[in-house]
């Protein structure tokens, strides 16, 4: 987390520097006020159905609460874990996907539990459910805190980014090239007001938060699926994973570098070797 919150401080530091200590009072209050309410929704008085809406999940409908509480109460009784904490929900789509929200929140596709085998399934749950031991929920929403300020800068950038969507594939060349003008522009820029090794710092941590925040994804993708391997699911996590890859089409050429380096998610090849090593 260190790179995030690091890029985040030096954001306020330099908005001080540029703007004045009454508009830096603001923001920094401003992200307070949501660390606060982020705790209280996530922590000291959770509420898991705003918590879910935030996410686009549902409330199961029809048989999907029946199939998933029984997987659930599967999932759980293996490790001798209380299960009633948790809370399950639904995100409507038609492809294979799972999600460990805070509030100790999981969600799993419509696609899921229509389409998995019983074992499958219960595989998902799994995966999430390490996910949720895997680290402290205190700490998750700390690291959501924390990153606001960095996450609102790069949405930013992202926003003229998408700009050029209509160039196909080659948009991510120009957005690469966007980038790195930008980086290099950005020390010039500030130098004057922040001096050069603030200005400096920014755009380095800019340029590694990204990739150390998905390199950290990855790893926890990685220790999730080690403690479905651990409560015995193993086997069925690869089916499912080799049942979605079957149905998925291949990403390639500079689609594929992109997701190697920036993706939240390793390949799923990679995953079934670390699962059967």
């Amino acid at each position: 987390m260190l790179p995030t919150v690091a890029l985040s401080v030096l954001i306020m530091v330099v908005i001080e520097m540029c703007t004045g200590v009454w508009l830096t009072a603001l923001v920094v209050g401003a992200w307070v006020l949501v660390g606060v309410i982020v705790f209280d929704a996530g922590w000291f008085a959770p509420n898991r159905q705003s918590m879910a809406t935030m996410f686009g999940f549902r409330r199961p409908v029809a048989a999907e609460p029946e199939i998933l509480s029984a997987a659930w109460a599967r999932v759980t009784r293996a490790p001798g874990l209380d299960g009633w904490p948790y809370s399950l929900w639904v995100q409507q789509s038609g492809f294979l996907n799972a999600y460990a929200a805070p509030t100790r929140v999981v969600a799993v596709t419509s696609w899921a539990v229509a389409s998995l085998e019983s074992r499958q399934l219960e595989a998902v749950l799994a995966h999430e459910l390490g996910h949720h031991l895997h680290a402290d929920q205190r700490l998750r929403l700390l690291d959501a805190w924390c990153s606001i300020p960095a996450r609102i800068v790069q949405r930013l950038v992202a926003v003229v980014g998408r700009l050029v969507n209509v160039l196909g594939v080659t948009a991510i060349v120009v957005r690469f090239v966007f980038v790195v003008a930008l980086l290099a522009v950005v020390p010039v820029a500030l130098a004057p007001t922040t001096g050069l090794p603030v200005a400096l710092g920014l755009s380095v941590l800019f340029a590694i938060e990204p990739l150390t925040n998905a390199t950290r994804s990855r790893r926890e993708e990685f220790a999730a699926d080690r403690v479905a391997v651990d409560l015995g699911y193993g086997g069925d996590l690869a089916a499912a994973l080799r049942e979605w890859l079957r149905d998925r089409t291949p990403v390639t050429g500079l689609l594929a570098v992109r997701a190697r380096w920036f993706g939240s998610h390793p390949p799923i090849a990679e995953r079934l070797r670390a699962m059967e090593g």
